[in-house]
């Protein structure tokens, strides 16, 4: 008799590991949104503050990148007075420097997208944030 696995056994360990994997993947990708909504949540803040910082001291700002350097993965624009944010492609979330001496971050609520959603649920539409 030789020593190996039947067809049954083998069968029952790929339905085991299909079972787990039903249960594992939905609680990666939730995982991995929360992180990201985090990871932006934190870019608004230390941006912000960046900037007031530096428009503190310059009493003006003339691109965003002169403030602060971020991931470049994450953010489009840094090389003017708006920088985005794209989940999937789409823009979700935008941050301007405006003439009035504000800093305005806008969420987009139609875009769908569960990062965007989270977003949206955190910041509502728009915020106005003081250079000064």
């Amino acid at each position: 008799m030789k020593k190996a696995f039947s067809l049954l056994e083998l069968i029952f360990a790929i339905v085991v590991i299909g079972i787990i994997a039903s249960f594992a993947v939905p609680k990666y990708m939730d995982t991995r949104n929360s992180a990201m909504t985090s990871t932006i949540q934190r870019d608004i803040v230390t941006t912000t503050t960046s900037i007031q910082s530096y428009y503190l001291i310059n009493r003006e700002i003339e691109k965003i990148s002169d403030a602060v350097t971020l991931n470049k993965i994450n953010w489009e624009g840094m090389d003017t007075k708006i920088m985005t944010f794209k989940d999937g492609g789409e823009t979700c979330l935008t941050l301007e420097i405006t003439d009035e001496d504000t800093i305005l971050i806008s969420v987009d609520s139609d875009n769908t997208k569960s990062v965007c959603k989270a977003l949206y649920e955190l910041i509502g539409s728009s915020q106005t944030i003081d250079l000064i």
